[in-house]
């Protein structure tokens, strides 16, 4: 368990590193829609973003083993 908090906090630090790097203002182009904002953030929230959607689906993959 302690291995995996170790890799846990690597993984964590570097990214913060990344997010850090990339203050600059960009734009993003999705459709019809045209957003400016921090590459920050955008990283931020395409990161939270992966993490609710693995989240959500490893919990409806161990409901669906749980039922049967």
């Amino acid at each position: 368990m302690e291995f995996k908090k170790i890799i846990i906090g690597i993984l964590v630090v570097l990214f913060a590193i990344v997010l850090f790097q990339n203050t600059q203002v960009i734009t993003v182009k999705f459709l019809f829609w045209e957003v400016k904002m921090a590459q920050i953030l955008i990283l931020l929230l395409s990161a939270l973003l992966g993490f609710a959607i693995g989240y959500i689906l490893l919990h409806i993959r161990g409901r669906r083993k749980r039922r049967g």
